[in-house]
């Protein structure tokens, strides 16, 4: 997880919460104007004061409406991060017949889903399921052609020798 997005959001309630403290000072400063015994000079005072209020509100409001993005994106993120290693459990490292290591679907998860490889890859840098395909030796991702795996290692046959019992000294 990118801790970075948490220390944004952690700043952003922090700066909202300074600036609701800010507020509720001014508040208290209206207040105490209205009820003191002196009148303000021309209701200056009060109409700055009230004005400063209004500015104060209207920036909490939006830090409150940034703040509430912010958390939705949070959540939305560690959603797809644990959807992500839910699937991803639903995987097994596995060791080819020479000995690369690729992901294999479990069985006994597999819900109807033939059994099949991923690339390691594409998994673990990428966060990425990407099939493994090929029918011979080796098989490669689907992603990224120069992920390739090999399977088995089939002896190559020689070519111009055939493998047969006849021989030309038989007649």
């Amino acid at each position: 997880m990118d801790f970075s997005q948490i220390e944004s959001v952690l700043g952003l309630a922090s700066t909202a919460l300074g600036a609701t403290g800010k507020a509720v000072s001014t508040v208290e400063a209206v207040k105490k104007l209205l009820k003191g015994d002196k009148k303000p000079d021309d209701n200056n005072e009060a109409a700055n004061l009230l004005n400063t209020l209004a500015t104060e509100l209207t920036a909490v409001n939006m830090m409150n409406v940034q703040l509430s993005e912010a958390l939705r994106e949070l959540s939305r993120e560690l959603k797809r991060q644990d959807d992500f290693e839910k699937e991803k459990a639903r995987y097994s490292l596995f060791e080819t017949g020479e000995r690369d290591m690729v992901f294999k679907l479990k069985e006994d998860v597999a819900h109807g889903q033939p059994i099949h490889f991923v690339c390691p890859v594409c998994l673990n840098r990428d966060k990425l399921f990407s099939y493994i395909t090929g029918e011979d030796d080796y098989k490669i991702c689907q992603t990224d052609k120069a992920h390739f795996f090999k399977f088995r290692d089939t002896p190559i046959r020689q070519p111009g020798r055939a493998r047969t019992d006849w021989s030309p000294h038989d007649f």
